[in-house]
């Protein structure tokens, strides 16, 4: 099938044709889905997967590829967790921050709770595929959970929409065109779906949980600030692996 994308006028890179070629079922197919990475759709959207640590998540239309910065936050999560502890994963998504955990840390209890019917299907399906006890909720934040819960989490972890609406024409085109708007953009500033989980994750977690946050490149000090007015403790901004400040972590306990 090389052949048939080096004699075609496709604007792909060698490795991602590799990538497609290894998809693809037949020499038609690789063609075509050339032609939509060179429109422009994300290639994990063509082969309809994505790598996320020692996971192969679907994903598609309708929910946000997995980042590996993100694979840090799961990293993060994880080291605030106790043995046999309790986790959410805010706004899964594909679910894969909850499904890493519950892969690498068979030990806990893990929820996940997502709004979007869109996103939850994806997250349902990998649930599904993987064969991970992850408990799915549908619901905007906390949403849905069992009252029962309260005060007894161990670890929040979200990666929410962190993109300021002014922001968008920043983003690489295929990810302002294709992929869930609703999952990239908060607000005028960035941070307003950070607020809301930061001011309710309070009655959610345990004396002494943590709140673990993706955050954008340059929200540290803001988020730090906010953490801080909301009187969460030992607030830390962690960097990614190119050395931004990524990863807020704080401790919750009540005064």
């Amino acid at each position: 099938m090389e052949e048939v994308l080096d004699g075609a006028i496709v604007d792909v890179g060698p490795r991602e044709a590799k990538w497609l070629i290894e998809a693809a079922g037949d020499p038609d197919q690789a063609l075509e889905m050339a032609h939509r990475r060179a429109a422009g759709e994300p290639l994990q959207y063509i082969t309809g997967e994505a790598y996320f640590r020692r996971l192969k998540l679907a994903v598609g239309t309708g929910v946000l590829i997995p980042r590996p910065e993100t694979e840090l936050v799961a990293e993060r999560a994880m080291a605030r967790l106790l043995q046999g502890g309790t986790l959410v994963d805010i706004g899964t998504g594909s679910g894969a921050i909850a499904l890493s955990v519950k892969d690498e840390r068979p030990d806990a209890t893990v929820y996940a709770t997502e709004n979007s019917p869109d996103a939850l299907a994806w997250a349902r399906r990998n649930v599904a595929g993987l064969g991970l006890d992850v408990a799915l909720v549908e619901g905007d934040l906390f949403d849905g959970l069992s009252d029962d819960l309260r005060g007894r989490l161990d670890v929040v972890v979200a990666n929410l929409p962190y993109v300021a609406t002014g922001d968008a024409k920043s983003l690489p085109a295929d990810v302002a065109e294709h992929e869930p708007h609703d999952a990239l953009f908060a607000g005028p500033d960035g941070l307003s779906a950070l607020r809301r989980i930061a001011d309710d994750a309070r009655t959610w977690l345990k004396p002494g949980g943590w709140l673990v946050l993706e955050i954008g490149e340059t929200h540290g000090e803001m988020v730090r600030d906010l953490l801080e007015a909301e009187t969460y403790e030992d607030v830390t901004i962690g960097v990614d692996l190119a050395r931004w400040p990524r990863i807020a972590e704080a401790a919750w306990r009540p005064r």
